[in-house]
């Protein structure tokens, strides 16, 4: 169990998270390296950060491992769309 100290802050969960995670992945290469995963999912946005670099980013940056940002929302992002009617309606105007 880990006992979290720093306050949720909306946009800025890496800070809060990423020390946690890390060093439980270090744990586990140390102790069992043999389970080491081949790819993390997190519970969290990766690129789809509407700063493009969210959780999922930090941890792969830090861990070497590839990460998968797997988050409860969809931010709005340039370019994706939650809705296909929404999507519809903006490729239309490409046109």
């Amino acid at each position: 169990m880990v006992k979290l100290t720093a306050p949720y802050v909306s946009g800025f969960l890496a800070f809060r998270e990423t020390p946690f995670l890390l060093e439980a992945l270090q744990r586990l290469e140390k102790k069992e390296p043999s389970l080491m995963p081949q790819v993390v999912f997190v519970d969290g946005n990766g690129v789809f950060h509407h700063r493009e670099f969210g959780l999922a980013c930090h941890l792969g940056v830090l861990s070497g491992l590839p990460c998968v940002g797997v988050a409860k929302n969809l931010l709005q992002v340039d370019g994706v769309f939650k809705t296909r009617s929404t999507m519809k309606v903006k490729l239309k105007k490409l046109y």
